[in-house]
């Protein structure tokens, strides 16, 4: 069994309230949590009102499996015009 895990860093060019980031923020985990079935958190909610951080982690039988997930999750992530991303690490145990 592999477990893998991620950190996005946004920037949220459309966000120009603490009430413009969250409804983003929320919008991105439920749509990632719909689509992967994966635990999906906001990160340090106390970045600035212009960016936010999401983690996630799935699990699979093998490790080509997470990979396969992960890269898909980059995708839809990317996809995605109401932000930009900053940066985007993984990590497979």
């Amino acid at each position: 069994m592999r477990i893998g895990s991620g950190q996005v860093l946004l920037s949220l060019p459309e966000s120009f309230s603490l009430k413009d980031k969250r409804r983003i923020m929320n919008s991105i985990k439920q749509r990632l949590r719909n689509r992967f079935n994966l635990s999906v958190i906001e990160i340090n909610p106390d970045l600035a009102w212009n960016q936010g951080q999401i983690g996630f982690a799935c699990v699979a039988k093998d490790e080509m499996t997470v990979k396969h997930l992960i890269n898909q999750i980059s995708r839809f992530v990317e996809e995605d015009g109401r932000y930009e991303i900053i940066q985007f690490t993984i990590q497979i145990y």
